[in-house]
């Protein structure tokens, strides 16, 4: 059955497989999942069993115990290398998109500190312009590391 796995999914069976043991094997998995048992965990993360995935939610769950992206880092590290993956240069228009969303960013903290507290709400809007920063960081990078 082996060779029934393109080499992509073999890796990632494996790296399912290295974050079960991150957080202590099969069992202690199970029992921070609450509901898989050991043999399904286990067979989730066996290159022998093709048609059996552990799921984001359960990856998500088990990387936040591991206190590691075991198999999200993996994922994100095969994105940036395949070579089937459109590519593009980096533009005038990524200066453009780093001034809005950084201006937007220090708009929110200024207004978040204007009255000497932080509440939640302001957090949350910090929060949501601070990752919409990033994820425009995140993408003018990936233009300059590996862009065409």
């Amino acid at each position: 059955m082996m060779e029934d796995l393109a080499p992509d999914l073999k890796a990632l069976k494996a790296t399912g497989h290295a974050l079960v043991e991150a957080v202590g094997g099969c069992v202690a998995a199970k029992v921070l999942l609450g509901h898989r048992s050991p043999s399904t965990i286990s067979a989730q993360t066996s290159i022998s069993d093709p048609d059996r995935w552990m799921s984001v939610r359960d990856t998500m769950i088990l990387e936040r115990h591991a206190q590691r992206p075991i198999v999200s880092e993996w994922m994100v590290e095969r994105h940036k290398t395949d070579p089937e993956r459109v590519r593009r240069p980096l533009s005038i228009e990524d200066v453009a998109r780093l001034a809005k969303e950084g201006a937007e960013g220090k708009l929110a903290i200024l207004a978040a500190l204007a009255d000497g507290k932080v509440d939640q709400l302001d957090r949350a809007t910090v929060a949501r312009e601070m990752r919409e920063l990033i994820a425009v960081a995140s993408d003018v990078l990936d233009a300059v590391e590996f862009g065409a």
